[in-house]
């Protein structure tokens, strides 16, 4: 349960400081996202739908986090709510711009691919460096 609190807390705290860091009008004049709004929110979402399912994979436990039930945390995240988010969607695919917006998050989630696997490299070749000082200062 500890660490339910503690995956939680982290995706929290990630979703918070990734909308924080991204200052930009999200609501228009109309009460709706705007497609960079909207973008950032998708995004989290999906963030946040990655992070639940890794959890859930990795604990076989009976506690099963469902996405579902974050989405409030994004949505706050955003300062945006459950019924602003389903009349952007709505508005979004009733001008035809929704693949459009689908196609930003895509591009979005794959340079935050790229930066995590970069960085995975970067944290491996560092350890495989700092191995092989040890191993040659043992002989």
């Amino acid at each position: 349960m500890n660490n339910m609190k503690k995956i939680v807390a982290f995706c929290l705290i990630c979703i918070l400081f990734c909308s924080c860091a991204r200052e930009r009008k999200k609501i228009d004049d109309n009460g709706l996202l705007t497609k960079e709004g909207l973008v950032d929110v998708l995004v989290d979402i999906h963030l946040m739908d990655a992070k639940l399912s890794t959890y859930n994979s990795l604990n076989k436990s009976k506690v099963v986090l469902e996405p579902h039930c974050y989405d409030s945390i994004v949505f706050a995240g955003h300062d945006c709510n459950d019924s602003i988010f389903r009349a952007s969607i709505e508005y979004y695919t009733l001008i035809n711009e929704l693949k459009e917006v689908y196609d930003a998050v895509i591009d979005s989630l794959n340079v935050l691919e790229t930066l995590a696997e970069q960085k995975m490299r970067t944290e491996k070749a560092a350890q495989k460096t700092d191995t092989m000082k040890e191993n040659n200062s043992k002989k």
